[in-house]
């Protein structure tokens, strides 16, 4: 049990804090254009392609050198094309107003978006983003490596952090459709392209670093050799969840 809160509140910081890519910029966009119902299925498709990546790192790619296949040029260029088009999509998608009885502005997409389509949309963006595959490849390689985690508890910690994960991204669904009734129709318009263009942007930064990262050996050396933040933050949580059993315990045992 204690390894499920564990595993949520480590999902819950690293969803606010590290969670700045293409997924959280069309998160955002979908809260803010479709309502929050349908950015709700947004992120179950992402949330279902993190659970459809970990499991497969856990068990069925348990055993292949990850870290090489995903720093691949062809994988890469796969992943920076499939983000570059999800930029270009969103930036070429047009709003129009109808004025409701209520008077206040009613935003509708030039041709209806449905909720599995959205799904399907979060699932493909996440999964094929190579980065979050090295992103899930860092945690777990940490925690089997450097916590010797059992293989029920490593199960169980991340279950909690992909619950805690799903429901901070619900959260941010809710929080990014309020702001509906500010957008008019030429503000979301010109939100999309914004949008459009960071994961255009975003897409050419995967293109570069694979290239980088496999053309110069100084970039190659600094990226496998500095940990990712998020692992060091795992590691704070569970030395200061131990160091709190630790103290309890020396409590119970002083006062027997």
């Amino acid at each position: 049990m204690m390894e499920f809160l564990i595993g949520i509140f480590c999902g819950l910081l690293l969803s606010l804090f590290f969670s700045v890519g293409p997924a959280f910029f069309s998160l955002i966009q979908n809260s803010i254009h479709h309502g929050f119902r349908k950015a709700v299925s947004f992120v179950a498709g992402v949330s279902l392609s993190d659970v459809t990546i970990v499991l497969l790192i856990l068990t069925v790619l348990q055993n292949f050198d990850l870290r090489l296949l995903l720093h691949n040029v062809f994988v890469g260029g796969i992943g920076g094309v499939a983000v570059g088009v999800f930029g270009i999509l969103t930036y070429r998608s047009k709003v129009r107003k109808e004025h409701r009885k209520e008077s206040r502005l009613k935003f509708q997409v030039a041709s209806a978006t449905h909720h599995w389509q959205l799904l399907l949309s979060g699932f493909l963006l996440n999964a094929l983003n190579p980065l979050i595959w090295l992103y899930w490849v860092s945690i777990i390689t940490f925690l089997s490596a450097e916590m010797e985690l059992p293989t029920a508890t490593r199960y169980i910690f991340f279950l909690g952090m992909l619950v805690g994960v799903f429901g901070t991204d619900v959260l941010k669904c809710r929080m990014a459709s309020m702001l509906q009734t500010w957008f008019t129709a030429t503000r979301l318009n010109i939100f999309n392209k914004i949008t459009g263009i960071i994961l255009i942007v975003f897409s050419l930064y995967l293109l570069v670093s694979m290239v980088l990262y496999n053309c110069s050996p100084k970039v190659r050396a600094k990226e496998d050799a500095s940990p990712s933040r998020s692992t060091r933050i795992i590691e704070r949580v569970h030395s200061m969840a131990h160091r709190d059993a630790a103290s309890a315990s020396d409590t119970v045992y002083y006062n027997e």
